[in-house]
């Protein structure tokens, strides 16, 4: 024992396994500051977490999860609806302002009065809508018909500005009739939703097409229509670009098409064996226009594995089609380190992994970041065995923080049986969800090796809960 009494601001970076007070545990800082903690830490709240907590401590911890935009706790069904059994009898619970808007979802609507129910629509038009599991997705009807009583929202017209900014997200759940005869505000909402429906995309399009939002008309359209719309353009039909001219098409999806390279696309190319537009060079990628003049043929037979080695990083910034991307991962091959490989990594073949070096955890953290976006289990199975092959090489605290618990999962039964119950107990929490049942057990009876000399059974259940399922 090196240490008696962790400080609290350095708690969460000591092992969980290793703190020793109930209090440091999981509870850093809650009695005293629940608002300093991060909202990685308040992401790990749990009913069984709490159950030793007084009331009000626990209700100070619900009301620490209101955060907002980049900061905001992303919370799932069975930590809301535990939330709210906590705060539902409390005197305060109609201050709707105080609590998490994803927890007003789960309220019982009888507290709400006519009174106040404008102001609960208001508190919950922050709600994340698609939180609601099958059981319970009956209550998004409900929730629209009590706020088209609320607002006075007749059943066959559109919503006015006023109850478009009263419902926020909300909208996302409207069908397209309502959205093309609604105030053209409810097209802002509607950037914030996560998918769209073929028919609420075509009622976008009405609405832009008309002239009569703040984006004017088709006509005067350019690239900053494109960047202030937002994601819609990949939801909106081919026809819909007739009103944009070829350079504002261009610069608008390189910034798109990077954020959405995790789709994957399967068409397959025709190689010609000559250059005839002209070599890639420096001075070529620095134009405005790149790579606008060079089809997929092209461009693999114009760029060199010298340039791609030279000018990654501007290539990469303008050059974000997923063909173009695998080109360039082609060419890279070993001349460029496997760690700086960034979105590209993720239009990679087998054949294209096997090629590479991956012998340090770095290169393996590196590939397995999740912001470059999710990997095929196939991939992420290869990639990781590769790294295993290396000799001393094993699944370690380091491995497993790096790896995560989806990448784990793609593991076969036999590599998941070598992981030692001393560092699955010291690596982060995993989740395990998508493992197969045999996996799940395999990783439990793993963590129950180490978690038998831990004698306080809250803690030793939370270290284990990961790999219980759902």
């Amino acid at each position: 024992k090196v240490i008696d009494n962790v400080p609290d601001q350095l708690a969460t970076q000591v092992p969980r396994v290793y703190l020793q007070q109930t209090y440091e545990f999981i509870h850093v800082c809650l009695f005293a500051c629940p608002g300093s903690l991060s909202s990685s830490v308040l992401q790990g709240f749990t009913c069984t977490g709490v159950s030793q907590f007084e009331r009000k401590q626990v209700k100070d911890l619900v009301k620490a999860c209101r955060r907002k935009g980049l900061n905001k706790v992303p919370l799932l069904e069975t930590q809301l609806t535990c939330m709210y059994n906590y705060i539902r009898t409390e005197p305060d619970v109609t201050r709707f302002d105080l609590y998490p808007p994803d927890v007003l979802l789960y309220y019982d609507y009888s507290l709400v009065t006519q009174s106040s129910c404008r102001s609960y629509f208001q508190e919950l038009a922050d709600a994340d809508f698609s939180v609601f599991s099958s059981v319970l997705s009956y209550k998004l009807t409900a929730l629209f018909d009590n706020a088209r009583s609320c607002l006075g929202i007749p059943n066959t017209t559109g919503l006015t500005a006023d109850q478009v900014s009263v419902l926020g997200n909300m909208c996302c759940m409207l069908d397209g009739s309502y959205i093309k005869s609604s105030d053209p505000s409810i097209l802002e909402k509607l950037k914030n939703c996560p998918d769209l429906t073929a028919a609420q995309a075509a009622a976008v399009v009405t609405l832009l097409t008309n002239g009569n939002t703040q984006y004017g008309t088709p006509s005067k359209w350019n690239q900053t229509t494109l960047t202030n719309l937002g994601m819609f353009p990949l939801y909106l039909p081919t026809s819909f670009y007739d009103n944009f001219d070829k350079v504002s098409k261009h610069m608008h999806f390189t910034e798109v098409i990077r954020q959405s390279i995790k789709n994957r696309s399967k068409r397959s190319t025709g190689q010609k064996p000559y250059c005839t537009v002209g070599n890639i060079t420096q001075v070529t990628i620095s134009d405005s226009t790149f790579p606008l003049d060079y089809d997929v043929t092209q461009f693999n037979n114009c760029l060199s594995n010298t340039v791609v080695k030279d000018n990654f990083d501007a290539i990469t910034e303008k050059v974000d089609e997923v063909e173009y991307l695998k080109i360039v991962l082609q060419k890279l091959g070993e001349v460029y380190q496997v760690q700086v490989l960034g979105p590209a990594s993720r239009v990679a073949t087998i054949d294209d992994i096997r090629s590479w070096t991956i012998t340090q955890v770095d290169t393996l953290s590196a590939l397995m970041d999740s912001s470059n976006g999710d990997w095929d289990p196939s991939l992420a199975k290869v990639i990781i065995s590769k790294y295993l092959a290396v000799a001393r090489n094993s699944l370690g605290r380091a491995e497993l923080n790096a790896i995560k618990g989806p990448n784990l999962c793609s593991l076969d039964l036999s590599v998941i049986q070598s992981i030692s119950s001393q560092n699955l107990k010291e690596a982060e929490a995993l989740n395990v969800n998508s493992c197969t049942l045999e996996a799940k057990k395999e990783l439990f009876n793993i963590s129950s090796q180490s978690s038998r000399a831990i004698t306080r059974k809250s803690p030793s259940y939370l270290l284990m809960k990961q790999f219980l399922g759902e």
